[in-house]
């Protein structure tokens, strides 16, 4: 059963998950890229240390109370992990784990590992990336999967909405947008929090789950309608379809996983 768990990376999802996990009862630590955000999640009531891997001497603190615990979620920062630094980070991150207690690794990671290949894609898919940040993520999956002893599993977030994140924004004013006819791949932030609550609940992990609502109006019909309901411009998309995957999730549908945000249009209309 875990009882302690230790959040790499306590950024917007991270910290977010870090007080729901703290509310729930579990013994929480994070970590943060300087000091004076670990200052702000310790006054959050987070016990919080500052630990980089986006460096060639990575900053791991070996003997931290930090490596105290029975499950670890790395939630990655994207455009670090594309440096060398960062993949070493890891690796030295592995070797860590290694001397630890830690039996559960759930790794942040993004749906971007599939690529845009027209099609239909669900946690057994194969990838094939063509971005770099979807190559990079998919790099770091192999390299930590196969720790001895450590169940591993890759939790693969599509975009990301919700509080500090409003969707209005994101094309609000521009003009000519490709692809407006593709689908989105969504999830809100009380998803992340509660799919990932649900994998630490569990005895076996799989080995990846897709974390992506149900519902995938266009893009051109969801970030319209943002716009006009959270007070932006409203963008104008190109009526095309290219380059496009709607992503589900086998995983969650047998576990019987109840969305809390499965209707996009109720919610923005919500807000």
């Amino acid at each position: 059963m875990v009882n302690r768990v230790s959040i790499l990376g306590c950024g917007w999802f991270g910290t977010a998950l870090a007080v729901h996990l703290l509310n729930d009862g579990f013994d929480v630590k994070g970590s943060a890229t300087s000091k004076e955000k670990v200052s702000v999640l310790q006054q959050r009531g987070i016990p919080s240390y500052n630990i980089r891997l986006d460096q060639e001497v990575s900053l791991l603190i070996p003997d931290s109370d930090f490596w105290l615990s029975d499950a670890l979620i790395i939630s990655s920062n994207v455009k670090l992990a594309a440096n060398d630094g960062y993949c070493s980070g890891m690796q030295n991150l592995v070797q860590q784990v290694k001397s630890t207690a830690i039996k559960k690794i759930i790794f942040i990671s993004s749906t971007s590992v599939y690529g845009d290949h027209n099609a239909v894609v669900d946690d057994h898919t194969a990838c094939s990336p063509d971005s770099p940040s979807g190559a990079v993520l998919l790099e770091l999956e192999s390299l930590l999967q196969n720790i001895p002893g450590v169940q591993f599993v890759a939790l693969r977030f599509g975009g990301l909405v919700g509080p500090g994140r409003l969707p209005g924004s994101f094309f609000a004013g521009k003009k000519n947008i490709p692809n407006g006819l593709a689908p989105v791949n969504l999830i809100h932030l009380e998803d992340c929090i509660g799919i990932t609550a649900l994998l630490i609940s569990l005895d076996k992990l799989p080995s990846r789950v897709n974390g992506v609502s149900p519902d995938h109006p266009s893009r051109a019909e969801f970030y319209v309608l943002a716009a006009q309901h959270q007070g932006f411009e409203v963008p104008e998309f190109i009526m095309e379809k290219a380059d496009w995957k709607i992503v589900g999730s086998s995983f969650l549908q047998e576990r019987g996983y109840a969305f809390r945000i499965s209707d996009w249009k109720t919610w923005l209309t919500s807000l």
